[in-house]
């Protein structure tokens, strides 16, 4: 499996059994629990299905759909310390909170703008932007998900092989040292059986 301080390559097939050292996958500190990971990867020529987004929200929603459909899946859960595990979640809870504040705050704006009070137009021209400002936050933090917590690039099963590749990337260099450990550990032991 082929390594570098942040990725490791493993199989789809280890990521779903939760075959890993209890090494936390952020923190490289002693794992305490464990989560659950979803990896998806298009194909590249996906991303020339991006031509729908001009049909506005329905073409986004289309090119989502799609884009879910035909990408390569695994999911598993990996090590984590409870302090590693709180601070996704409340990152992944704060993202997904922008969208729906976010266009509360515009069409609360839009509301209050529309009235012949200056204060009030005000007030509602400073709630849309922020409305606004906080759907473009969303987007951005979803872009940069890979930010903020481990990611992993689904590889198609190569020919001859039922199990899919999954390199895990933004991981710390001491769980990657252990999962490398592990994995010699093995490959020694079925040698040295044989």
């Amino acid at each position: 499996m082929i390594a570098a301080p942040n990725r490791i390559q493993i199989w789809s097939s280890q990521l779903a059994a939760n075959d890993f050292p209890p090494v936390c996958a952020m923190t490289g500190r002693t794992a305490q629990t464990w989560r659950k990971f979803n990896f998806q990867t298009p194909p590249g020529w996906a991303y020339a299905l991006l031509f729908l987004i001009v049909l506005g929200g329905l073409g986004l929603i289309i090119f989502a759909i799609v884009v879910y459909l035909i990408s390569e899946k695994a999911s598993g859960h990996l090590p984590l310390t409870f302090k590693a595990r709180n601070r996704l979640r409340i990152v992944i809870w704060t993202v997904l909170l922008l969208l729906p504040v976010g266009f509360a705050l515009f069409i609360a704006g839009a509301a209050l703008g529309s009235g012949t009070d200056s204060a009030t137009s005000g007030i509602g021209a400073l709630m849309s932007w922020l409305g606004a400002l906080a759907v473009v936050a969303f987007f951005v933090a979803a872009l940069t998900r890979g930010m903020w917590g481990p990611r992993g690039k689904v590889s198609p099963a190569q020919p001859g092989y039922t199990d899919k590749l999954v390199e895990l990337r933004n991981v710390h260099p001491n769980f990657v040292a252990a999962v490398q450990q592990m994995h010699a550990a093995r490959l020694a032991q079925s040698t040295s059986s044989t």
